[in-house]
């Protein structure tokens, strides 16, 4: 096993982080989007992420921390990816409680419809989106931070 320290040289240290070269095999990491939620009334949006890159991604993961509730019962949000920042679905997240405190995602928290794992499309693409919309009532004390784990498919 390799290990990585803060010693080595920059280049040497990402060299140890990939694996083997392997003819028709590309290794990307993982990257992260971290935002915070928005409160506001029903049918706004706590978040509208556009895909910031220049390739399809694949969303494996979106997790919502909310560290205040939003403070009505019943307050609910739909997670998706979409045409755009104004637009809404529940195929990653169907119904999660914002009234509650706490971590989830598209695991834990799919709900009825939820936990695909969904195609980004680049930056400009017809669904290049990931919104999460404020359902049924308002959550206007809501705080927290919704962070997108994605792929580079390119």
């Amino acid at each position: 096993m390799t290990t990585i320290s803060q010693a080595e040289p920059a280049a040497e240290a990402v060299k140890n982080m990939l694996s083997p070269d392997q003819s028709g095999i590309s290794y990307v990491m993982k990257r992260y989007i971290v935002e915070d939620l928005a409160s506001g009334n029903a049918n706004a949006f706590a978040f509208a992420i556009q895909n910031p890159e220049r390739v399809d991604c694949l969303v494996t993961n979106v997790i919502v921390d909310i560290t205040t509730a939003g403070g009505t019962a019943s307050s609910v949000l739909d997670v998706d990816l979409v045409d755009g920042a104004t637009d809404t679905g529940d195929d990653i997240i169907d119904g999660l409680d914002l009234n509650a405190t706490g971590t989830s995602d598209r695991h834990k928290s799919a709900g009825s419809n939820g936990g695909a794992p969904v195609k980004w499309d680049k930056k400009g693409g017809t669904n290049d989106h990931v919104t999460g919309k404020i359902l049924v009532q308002n959550a206007a004390s809501l705080v927290g931070k919704v962070i997108i784990e994605y792929v580079p498919l390119s």
